[in-house]
């Protein structure tokens, strides 16, 4: 028997109908999505098992109505899951026989190797792994905002059974809301990602255990001024969140910590051979790096 042939796109993206989406998870990012698709003339639902989060989105007027598990029937167009990603596939294996043929479904997780494997047979829907590279140390819905992901990366990952119409429509929605779209493969999502943020973290963490830990009675943490406290925020991240991140991208992570700490030999030795015009060429490579960023925003 042959393969059923897949619809190409649901209503909402074929203009049939005004587009819906249900967010799955009301945090910071799933909450600053609802806000910024409400803004988009999108039809906004959502499933949250925090009531309080519930609450606030529909005061802020970004979802129509809510639930604290999943409805058997979701009529809509897009879904976004902005779950931990420890339950990102689960959610979709819950949500396959829930959501119409041709719709979407898209992620907001820093790993991306094993949701989009989790996603390859999905039949009739589609998927395209996403990463915001907007995130905070700051968590929770009270803390969202529809300008969240205006003037930074946005990662896609979309499978090659992907609608290209949809893979151009969904970028198109991205954009709109200020983010820029880069496509990546997962497995190069996962080692890249590694080296710009996940090791930030890192970076973090060991400053402020050296200088709490690191001499008597943590003395240099009287002195810690507004640098300290711009490097270290990131500790404030969720351990939980963190914890997971870290093991499941273990290899990649690994990998580049020892990048960083080949720059971080290089950089001493220069120290240690009272190179000063090398200090400045290496602050001018830094700087120039940083700079390529910013001109990006």
């Amino acid at each position: 028997m042959e393969k059923m042939q897949k619809p190409v796109l649901s209503k909402g993206w074929t203009g049939e109908r005004k587009p819906r989406a249900c967010i799955i998870g009301l945090g910071l990012i799933g909450g600053s999505w609802a806000g910024a698709l409400t803004g988009k003339g999108w039809s906004v639902s959502a499933v949250e098992c925090d009531g309080e989060s519930l609450e606030a989105a529909k005061s802020r007027e970004w979802i129509l109505e809510g639930w604290p598990s999943l409805p058997e029937n979701l009529d809509v167009d897009l879904i976004i899951l902005a779950t931990p990603i420890t339950l990102l596939a689960g959610t979709v294996t819950e949500i396959r026989g829930r959501i119409p043929a041709g719709s979407l479904i898209t992620d907001v997780g820093s790993i991306k190797r094993e949701i989009c494997q989790a996603t390859e047979n999905l039949e009739s829907v589609y998927f395209i792994g996403g990463h915001p590279m907007a995130g905070s140390e700051q968590r929770g819905f009270r803390y969202s905002s529809p300008d969240l992901f205006n003037g930074y990366p946005y990662v896609l990952t979309p499978h090659q059974d992907c609608p290209q119409e949809l893979v151009n429509q969904f970028s198109s929605l991205v954009q709109s809301l200020g983010a820029r779209v880069i496509f990546r493969e997962y497995e190069e999502h996962d080692h890249e990602v590694a080296l710009v943020s996940h090791v930030p973290h890192l970076l973090s963490l060991a400053l402020a255990l050296a200088a709490s830990e690191g001499f008597p009675e943590g003395k240099p943490l009287e002195l810690a001024g507004r640098s300290f406290r711009e490097i270290t925020r990131l500790v404030d991240s969720s351990p939980e969140m963190w914890r997971e991140i870290l093991l499941r991208n273990a290899s990649a992570i690994l990998y580049s910590l020892d990048i960083w700490e080949e720059k971080l030999k290089e950089i001493r030795g220069v120290i240690e051979h009272s190179n000063g015009e090398e200090i400045i060429r290496v602050f001018e490579r830094a700087q120039g790096a940083r700079g390529r960023v910013l001109n990006r925003r």
